[in-house]
């Protein structure tokens, strides 16, 4: 339930998640320098209707081993939780 006096600025709240990319670039650098060297490993950077950084591993090797959710726990990165 929107409180009364407030009206959100859609536009605004836009373009303020399309530059705010040093905290995600620096969560992908930890969660990417966790990876083991022998795993390929790639960080992709875009924009969607806000900044996006993903890791993209192997899918055999996530799906084995589970190499990005160890790699995002170890650098204090849990699921669900920024």
């Amino acid at each position: 339930m929107a409180r009364a006096g407030f009206r959100r600025n859609s536009k605004n709240i836009g373009r303020i998640l399309k530059t705010v990319d040093a905290p995600l670039k620096a969560a992908a650098a930890a969660i990417a320098a966790n990876i083991d060297d022998d795993q390929l490993v790639r960080v992709d950077e875009y924009v969607t209707d806000r900044k996006v950084v993903g890791i993209v591993v192997a899918a055999d090797a996530q799906a084995r081993d589970g190499v990005a959710t160890k790699a995002a726990s170890a650098a204090g990165i849990s699921p669900g939780k920024p």
